[in-house]
């Protein structure tokens, strides 16, 4: 059997955690810098740049197969070790975004490692909870039998 979610669940899915995450880089953003003028900058920023990488991640997961089963009321569901997986894979590149754009903005080295040391802790628990809640709904998700020839 082969799982896959359409283009159409992958931006719905971008445009909710780009909701979750403009308000934590808001928050984030004001406690690393004391201004909220800044934190307001961090998130326009990440909100094209880090929208463009979490698409590109979601399009590139659904490629794998890895940890989703058969579900009659859903199509398919993915494991939690999937999820799991997710989360790390995606804290690597987004690590990377969430310490350079807020570098860029302030200058300070100082700032952009607190920003990244609280988006990484208050991110990676949103985006597990954000793929939970995802996997309740079947809208999006197809799967077709593999052809095997012989």
């Amino acid at each position: 059997m082969k799982y896959s979610e359409n283009g159409y669940r992958s931006l719905a899915k971008t445009i909710s955690w780009r909701v979750l995450l403009t308000i934590s880089h808001i928050v984030n953003g004001f406690i690393a810098t004391g201004s909220i003028v800044m934190g307001l900058k961090i998130a326009g920023l990440a909100t094209i740049i880090n929208s463009a990488l979490y698409w590109l991640h979601e399009r590139a997961w659904d490629r794998l197969e890895w940890s989703r089963r058969d579900d009659p009321n859903r199509a398919f569901v993915e494991g939690q070790s999937r999820s799991v997986a997710k989360v790390i894979s995606w804290r690597v590149i987004i690590t990377v975004s969430n310490f350079i754009i807020p570098f860029i903005l302030t200058g300070s080295w100082g700032q952009a490692a607190i920003f990244t040391g609280l988006a990484t802790v208050v991110n990676m628990v949103l985006y597990w909870g954000h793929e939970r809640a995802w996997n309740i709904f079947a809208w999006g998700r197809r799967k077709t039998q593999d052809l095997v020839t012989a």
